[in-house]
């Protein structure tokens, strides 16, 4: 993986799916699944991918 393809992936998917703080189920869902399409395309590294998961997560768990 070439570290600038990587940052480029991570900063577009946080751009994406954490811009408004929050994410619902479904949106949840999609960037979950972007997330691990972009891994295993390896334009992110496994431990890139944790780092998005936990991201994704931590959004979730701000809708209330």
């Amino acid at each position: 993986m070439e570290s600038k393809k990587g940052a480029s992936a991570m900063l577009e998917w946080r751009a994406r799916f954490l811009a408004k703080g929050a994410l619902d189920e479904p949106r949840y869902h999609t960037a979950l699944h972007d997330a691990q399409v972009l891994e295993r395309a390896g334009l992110i590294s496994t431990q890139e991918w944790i780092e998005l998961v936990k991201l994704a997560n931590a959004a979730l768990l701000d809708v209330g």
